[in-house]
């Protein structure tokens, strides 16, 4: 209850009634002019799409890019050694002239994410850069709202809203939906707010070309997103949310390949947060909004998870009959939390209507964010004692090359 009350109520319940209030009453200030005045300049814009076997999603992916119709983009494809038909699908697009299509054919095999997104950069000629994932597809109005708040020179990302497209195709798929309208739609818009947005996400996120030429772009990391993101921000950059830039994604939609997301995500959160990066930590040297963010971050996702499996431990030898009811009481807690913290997100949404239909969903929530408490649990004791350290999303080749932290 402590922690409730002076962590979380901060933290969730009062960002989702001062947005609720700041909508209703209209205390919300727009600069749509000055981003619609910047993007009217017609600034040169590069989208890279970098995958490994996705031939499911692919030309999906790129018939949405090519539907956007800005007269000053390119669009950069790299098929990192594909062992699908995902190359023949893009190729047809490239016939037509649409896209810039690239095979990295190499005898040593695909080279990972990261790397292949730095060859994309080093071939796009935009000032701008806008790297997004083969499954995903975009509103028509993308463009504009990720690239109109680079008005401001001082903004080196922007990161996009992304939503979940394979709504009804599990149980996961539904739960992940409403993870991401209340971490992304909701919480990301008061980060905004307060100047203090950490991150630009790797499946859809926008970068000044300045801001990545100064320190080399992506680094092979498991978390490159959140690599990429604080470098931006250790440089002096400002990171900005973008609300209204739509991307629709597919989330993992079983429980098997759910976890080994989440368990990699965990892994590369704690290694570029709190080993490779902990000196964003230094206030008097960073912006102080970086240090502060980070450290709830800390707090809630590593010392919570830490105290919370100790605390349970404890309870369920010494109070069990107590832990049954202290399990219901929490439960009831949380899922009036998640209630307010998902409609003040419908509040906003521009698909209320078919996100309405996962109101039945926020009943299983506290139960979903229960089990992959222990999913980040066994993250972090494994990144502790660097059990597993060179995870299998990068390969063996990205791994020689980059330093361990």
């Amino acid at each position: 209850m402590p922690v409730f009350i002076f962590g979380e109520f901060p933290r969730y319940i009062f960002p989702s009634i001062f947005l609720f209030f700041a909508k209703i009453f209209g205390f919300l200030k727009s600069d749509d002019e000055k981003k619609r005045a910047f993007f009217a300049t017609n600034p040169s814009i590069s989208i890279l799409l970098v995958g490994y076997n996705e031939e499911a999603s692919v030309a999906n992916a790129i018939r949405s890019l090519v539907e956007l119709n800005y007269t000053n983009l390119e669009i950069i494809v790299i098929d990192d050694n594909s062992e699908d038909r995902m190359y023949e699908e893009a190729k047809p697009f490239a016939d037509k002239g649409l896209i810039k299509l690239y095979r990295n054919s190499a005898a040593t095999g695909r080279s990972g994410r990261p790397t292949s997104s730095n060859m994309a950069f080093y071939l796009a000629k935009g000032d701008y850069i806008i790297s997004v994932d083969a499954d995903t597809s975009f509103d028509r109005d993308m463009l504009l709202h990720m690239i109109g708040p680079f008005y401001n020179p001082r903004v080196g990302g922007v990161a996009g809203n992304i939503k979940i497209r394979n709504l009804s195709a599990s149980i996961w798929t539904r739960l992940q939906a409403v993870e991401y309208a209340i971490s992304i739609s909701m919480w990301k818009r008061w980060l905004e707010l307060l100047g203090m947005s950490m991150q630009v996400s790797g499946a859809f996120g926008a970068f000044r070309r300045e801001a990545l030429t100064s320190f080399g772009a992506w680094d092979p990391e498991l978390a490159e997103d959140a690599d990429l993101s604080l470098k931006i921000k250790k440089l002096g950059w400002q990171i900005a949310f973008a609300p209204e830039a739509i991307a629709m994604t597919n989330a993992p939609e079983t429980f098997r390949i759910l976890k080994g997301q989440r368990f990699r995500w965990d892994k590369g959160a704690f290694r570029t947060y709190f080993r490779k990066h902990v000196d964003i930590m230094k206030f008097w040297r960073f912006d102080w909004r970086n240090a502060f963010e980070l450290s709830l971050e800390f707090v809630f996702t590593v010392v919570l998870t830490l105290i919370y499996a100790v605390y349970l431990a404890l309870m369920l030898i010494f109070y069990p009959k107590l832990m049954i009811f202290i399990w219901g009481f929490s439960y009831v807690i949380y899922v009036a939390v998640t209630l307010l913290c998902f409609s003040v997100s419908l509040l906003f949404s521009e698909r209320r209507e078919a996100e309405m239909s996962l109101l039945p969903t926020v009943f299983m929530f506290p139960v979903y964010k229960s089990i992959f408490r222990w999913v980040r649990f066994g993250a972090l004791v494994l990144e502790f004692f660097r059990i597993n350290y060179e995870e299998g999303y990068l390969p063996e080749s990205a791994w020689r090359n980059t330093e361990k932290w």
